[in-house]
C-alpha cells in the first residue's frame, strides 16, 4: 500500500482526473445496473397484469419511464469502450493519426453536445423542481423532477468521463512522441 500511495502522489492533474472520471462513472455504471431489477420488475407486473388478468396497470407506463429516464449508465458505457464508435476508417489509421481523429471528434462533435445538452438539461430540471412538475401521462401524475435532475447528473458524468478520454488520447500522442524521439 506504501507504494501506491507514493505513485498517488507522483500522479499527475491528468492521471488523478481520470482516475476520479472513471471512479464517478464506475459506480453511475452500477447504479443503473441495479436499477434494471426494478424496471423488469414493473415490466413483468404490466405484462401478467396486461396479459394474464386483462387489466393493464395505470401507474408500470410513468414508473418505467421514472426508473429508465435517467441514463445514468453514459459514462460507464463510453469508459467501456460501449458506445457506438464508427471504426471502419479510424481502425485502419496508424495509432498517431487515430488519436488526433479522436481528439478532434471529441473537441468538435462530443463536448459541444455533452456540455450544451448539461447545461440545457440542468435549466430544464431547476424549472421543473421549482414547479415540482409531474408526468402529464398516467393516471397517478408521477413526478417527473426527479428524473430530469438525474438525466443532468448523467450528462455531467458523461462529460467528465469524455474529457478523461481526451486526456487520455493526449498522454498517448505524447508516449507515441517520447518513443519517436528516442
Amino acid at each position: 500500500m506504501m507504494k501506491s500511495s507514493a505513485q498517488n502522489t507522483r500522479a499527475g492533474f491528468g492521471d488523478r482526473f481520470i482516475a476520479f472520471a472513471n471512479k464517478v462513472s464506475d459506480v453511475s455504471g452500477l447504479v443503473a445496473a441495479y436499477l434494471l431489477v426494478p424496471l423488469v420488475v414493473v415490466f413483468l407486473i404490466e405484462i401478467v397484469s396486461r396479459n394474464v388478468f386483462n387489466h393493464p396497470t395505470t401507474w408500470a407506463s410513468g414508473t418505467c419511464f421514472l426508473i429508465g429516464g435517467g441514463v445514468l449508465g453514459f459514462g460507464y458505457a463510453l469508459k467501456s469502450g460501449a458506445m457506438v464508435r464508427i471504426d471502419a476508417l479510424s481502425s485502419k489509421l496508424p495509432e498517431k493519426a487515430h488519436c488526433i481523429l479522436d481528439l478532434i471528434l471529441y473537441a468538435v462533435l462530443f463536448l459541444p453536445l455533452t456540455i450544451g445538452g448539461a447545461y440545457e438539461c440542468i435549466k430544464n430540471a431547476v424549472v421543473s423542481v421549482s414547479k415540482l412538475e409531474t408526468l402529464s401521462t398516467g393516471s397517478w401524475n408521477a413526478p417527473i423532477w426527479p428524473t430530469k435532475i438525474v438525466m443532468s447528473i448523467s450528462l455531467i458524468i458523461l462529460t467528465l468521463q469524455g474529457l478523461a478520454e481526451i486526456i487520455q488520447l493526449v498522454q498517448r500522442l505524447r508516449a507515441a512522441k517520447r518513443e519517436g524521439e528516442q
